[in-house]
Order: structure tokens, then sequence, then C-alpha cells
């Protein structure tokens, strides 16, 4: 038996190597080679965008049918980590006034400030629209001054 020379020993480690190699570089161009990936986020909540508004500061702002009363200088908070934008008011609830409710007193928002965007936080001095009492509001909302008026608003988060 002849005895393994260094020359002889290379091109045996070398054509091991090349068919390792190879044999590889096929397993991975037919896909036999699998894994998996994970991402670990965390999403952000949804909250309510929430303005206190109180309009009962003088005979100038009391409602009767018909009446229009523009919303100046509202502080909006908007929870949120992102801007974001009135699109529509959804549905109006009256409370505080006894026997007045919204079916009866029937307010709502003829205009409605759609193109201001409200940055995270509070968002002071806002023109929010106007509030109206319909013109067929029943007499049981007449002398009432405690009304709270909530309005449900839908959203979209702005650029």
């Amino acid at each position: 038996m002849r005895k393994l020379t260094k020359r002889s020993a290379a091109v045996v480690v070398g054509s091991v190597l090349a068919i390792t190699g190879g044999t590889a570089a096929f397993a991975y161009v037919q896909g036999w080679f699998r894994g998996t990936s994970t991402t670990y986020a965390a999403t952000s909540t949804i909250g309510d965008l929430t303005a206190v508004i109180d309009v009962r500061t003088g005979s100038a702002n009391n409602f009767y049918p018909g009446k229009i009363v523009e919303l100046h200088n509202v502080t909006v908070n908007n929870p949120n980590d992102y801007k974001v934008k009135i699109l529509e008011v959804t549905s109006v609830a009256v409370t505080g006034g006894g026997d007045c409710d919204q079916t009866k007193a029937g307010f709502s928002f003829p205009e409605l400030n759609t193109t201001t965007v409200f940055n995270s936080g509070a968002n002071p001095a806002i023109d929010l629209g106007d509030l109206k009492m319909s013109t067929d509001a029943d007499p049981v909302c007449a002398a009432k001054g405690g009304l709270t008026v909530t309005a449900t608003l839908k959203g979209d988060i702005a650029p």
C-alpha cells in the first residue's frame, strides 16, 4: 500500500470539501432548510376624544328651538399616541334634563370642524363647530339649566 503524500492528502481533502460544499449548496437551492422568524410588537390603544363644553355662561347661550351656539375655544383631549381628526358625529345623547332627552331636544351639529388635526394630549382653543337645538324641540326642555349633551364622534388617524 502506498503512503499518502501531502499532495495526495490535499487532493482528497479538497475533493471531500467540494462534494460537501456542493451538496450543501444543492440542499439550500432545493429548500431543504427551513426556519421561522418571530417579531414581538405592541399595539396602541384606541382612546375616545373628549371635549368638555360649558355654554351655560350668560343668556346669549341659552338654547331654545332652532337656536345655534358656536362652540369656540374648546379644549379637546386626545389620549391616543397618534394624531386624529373628526369625520362625523354618529350619535348625540342628552342627560340631566329630567324628561328632556335627545328625542325631545333634537340637538345636532350642523357644522362640525372636520379639518383640524388633534395632536396627542390637550388641544386648547379649538373651534369645534355649532350645536343646534331642533326647531321642533319639546317644551319639556325649556328652563333646563343642567343639560349635558354628549356626542359620539367617528374619526380617523391623521397624517
